[in-house]
């Protein structure tokens, strides 16, 4: 197996040993939750947001909708180091795109890790730079790539697509183009400079680099699966009641956002203001930035199943997954919940 992909698994491996190893805090009633600074991971921007400002009587979304619970947030850059922390025992449950939690599902061997709902198809897209002399597929060639982190969504996307359109990338280096993983905010930067010849990335980047460095599109993918809502099968198990009450939350959330999209942009602006620890005279660019953005993602509940084991053969095929137990057994239903309750 290539060498990253070993010390990527090694790594996920070893947290799964740690957190095999660690005990269950049975009796926590903090549900502990974690999502990206990241336009995609709207609905838990805007419950982070309400739980900072405790705006739902006096407390958050969530243990306002959870009576006995209260929510704790915490916030991640990219998809594997979310896992790290799901499996470290560090959150319960997290925002977080599908390509990472299937690969820590896969490591896992199908103990870890289950997929509550569905949040935000689309909202991604393949940046070229402006000068840069792209017309087709063939010729990224000789281009560099970034994305956000070695067997994030985003990198699984760009790798299998480069695949299928012909080129060879391989995890090592070499190859017809190099993709690197660099985190999402240094990517307007290295492209400004002319360092990287294009970018796969996430809203709110995606249209920071239409605004700031000229990019433009070149492939977009508005149905692909981004963003999921995931959990521990330690926390699920000790807490099947706030689970489905949890899950009931995530909808009715989804539904205000759609019903309210000002107020939820207005929410997802402050947060994202508050995590990047901006000055308050960028709320209007963060506005504009967000507004630009909201379009081109469509908010869901449902998980795509069919979109799930896409990921696994683009995974595959790129050789950042190897086997993966069945998608449908990683979907959690609260029926399938255990009768007792810890609380």
């Amino acid at each position: 197996m290539k060498k990253l992909l070993t010390a990527l698994l090694l790594t996920l491996g070893t947290v799964v040993l740690l957190c095999q190893c660690s005990r269950e805090d049975e009796s926590s009633t903090v549900i502990r939750m974690g999502c990206f600074p990241n336009v995609t991971h709207v609905q838990g921007l805007v419950a982070r947001n309400m739980w900072r400002h405790k705006s739902c009587n006096g407390k958050g979304w969530f243990e306002n909708e959870i009576p006995g619970y209260t929510e704790e947030w915490y916030t991640f850059n990219a998809g594997p180091t979310a896992m790290e922390a799901l499996f470290g025992k560090t959150v319960d449950v997290t925002y977080v795109g599908p390509s990472p939690a299937l690969n820590a599902y896969a490591v896992s061997a199908g103990r870890e890790v289950r997929l509550l709902a569905g949040a935000v198809n689309g909202g991604s897209a393949l940046m070229i730079a402006k000068n840069a002399p792209i017309q087709k597929p063939a010729d990224f060639k000789g281009c560099s790539i970034a994305t956000p982190q070695l067997g994030n969504t985003q990198d699984v996307s760009c790798r299998a697509w480069l695949i299928r359109n012909g080129l060879n990338c391989p995890l090592e280096g070499g190859g017809d183009c190099r993709v690197a993983p660099t985190p999402n905010a240094m990517q307007l930067q290295l492209m400004t400079l002319g360092d990287i010849d294009a970018c796969w990335t996430v809203e709110p980047w995606v249209t920071r680099l239409e605004m700031h460095a000229g990019a433009r599109i070149f492939e977009e993918e508005p149905n692909v699966v981004t963003t999921v809502l995931a959990s521990r099968v330690g926390w699920l198990k000790h807490n099947p009641q706030a689970a489905a009450q949890l899950i009931e939350a995530h909808k009715k959330l989804t539904q205000w956002i759609l019903d309210n999209p000002v107020k939820a942009r207005a929410h997802v602006a402050d947060e994202m203001m508050h995590l990047t620890q901006s000055d308050e005279k960028e709320r209007a660019e963060f506005a504009e930035i967000i507004n630009g953005a909201w379009n081109r993602m469509t908010l869901t509940n449902t998980v795509d199943v069919a979109g799930l084991e896409q990921f696994v053969k683009d995974g595959q095929s790129t050789g950042l997954l190897d086997h993966v137990p069945p998608v449908q057994e990683m979907i959690y239903t609260p029926a399938a919940a255990p009768s007792n309750t810890a609380h």
